[in-house]
């Protein structure tokens, strides 16, 4: 309910909406365009062409898109703090979690999954991927497995914010920055980067080992076959990290005074 009465007010101008959704489109449009330019001119990245770095644009996209558009409220959870906000949120009669979350749900987020779904289209046509029941399936599973690891970070960001009362860079470089890392194929990066998000923040989870799979490539250096399926896991301990972090800090929230 407090999703759908979000919804209504935002389409009360709708206008307003429909510009502002085609502005934001046409700027993420633009990122997708540069990949493009950039192949025009040199064909491949480390033995990647531009339709398999179009499948991982696209798997980063809609996974990131999904989580924009769901967990926002995480996102702007630091001015709420600021503000004295959150104490409001906690006098109401429903989750707090559930508040937060549907704080900012902005429909006009659907642009980059739509752009995301569109590289996806053109991904599908420039590789020789066999589709199958089986792959049809788990490319479902590791979108919205991407979506809850980027959630997750939001979730940690704003739990930070119970201690520090404004938002920490870092999680903008993973949230914001992990999208455009995980737009590209993990060996293009330093190894010390490659393993931080494998084992620390298992962001290559979210397109590139599941790529892996679907274009039936040989993984790099030491991934063992299996890695691909590994998504789902990344993702419930990412969830189960965060949900505990966001209970902690809740738990010991202590009220700024505004």
């Amino acid at each position: 309910r407090l999703v759908a009465t979000r919804l209504r007010s935002q389409m009360q101008y709708r206008t307003s909406f429909l510009v502002t959704t085609l502005v934001t489109f046409l700027g993420l449009a633009t990122e997708f365009l540069a990949i493009l330019i950039l192949f025009s001119q040199f064909g491949d990245l480390r033995g990647w062409e531009v339709g398999e770095i179009a499948l991982l644009y696209a798997m980063a996209s809609i996974a990131f898109g999904i989580s924009d558009m769901v967990g926002a409220g995480f996102d702007i959870f630091p001015e709420s703090i600021r503000r004295g906000e959150f104490d409001q949120v906690l006098l109401r009669p429903a989750g707090v979690f559930t508040q937060v979350l549907a704080a900012d749900f902005q429909l006009r987020r659907l642009s980059r999954i739509v752009l995301g779904f569109g590289a996806l289209g053109l991904a599908l046509s420039w590789t020789s991927i066999v589709w199958t029941p089986e792959k049809l399936l788990y490319l479902v599973v590791v979108l919205l497995c991407g979506a809850v690891m980027f959630t997750s970070l939001l979730v940690l960001g704003a739990t930070i914010c119970f201690w520090t009362v404004q938002s920490v860079e870092l999680i903008n470089i993973l949230t914001h920055g992990g999208t455009e890392l995980t737009s590209y194929p993990l060996p293009i990066y330093h190894e010390l980067m490659q393993r931080f998000f494998t084992f620390v923040v298992p962001l290559a989870f979210v397109s590139y080992f599941p790529s892996l799979y679907l274009l039936d490539r040989p993984g790099s250096g030491d991934v063992p076959g299996w890695a691909p399926f590994l998504s789902p896991l990344a993702a419930l301990l990412m969830a189960v990290v965060a949900r505990l972090a966001w209970g902690f800090g809740v738990k010991h929230y202590r009220s700024t005074g505004s």
